[in-house]
């Protein structure tokens, strides 16, 4: 079991992260998947409660760093249209990643910067 402090402190880290994801969020992610994450049926796939984000998270961490295009199934329902690159920092990614991760119902570890540095991009 893990120290009490450690886990104050980790739990610091991550709220700090979601405040700086939820900034990258809004100023780039929310237009096509919404306030609250629900997306645009149809079009733009929810985050909130996303089965996808939760099992698959580095093909999400790859699709936030180098865009997306191509069929994706989110909660049942298949998606396929385009995300372009938004051209983000690692840092940035991480931030958002954790913001997403752990919003509007969603609950994962935290993401670190060396697990987005390891996706690549082929």
């Amino acid at each position: 079991m893990l120290p009490l402090l450690l886990i104050y402190l980790q739990d610091d880290k991550l709220a700090a992260s979601k405040e700086r994801g939820e900034e990258i969020y809004n100023d780039f992610c929310i237009t096509c998947h919404m306030a609250v994450g629900e997306g645009i049926p149809g079009a733009f796939p929810p985050l909130a409660g996303s089965d996808y984000l939760l099992e698959q998270t580095d093909a999400a961490i790859k699709a936030v760093k180098y865009g997306q295009e191509g069929p994706l199934t989110v909660n049942g329902t298949t998606y396929n249209g385009i995300m372009t690159p938004l051209y983000l920092e690692d840092d940035e990614v991480m931030d958002v990643m954790n913001f997403i991760l752990n919003s509007w119902g969603n609950k994962a570890p935290y993401v670190t910067l060396e697990k987005v540095q390891s996706v690549a991009r082929e």
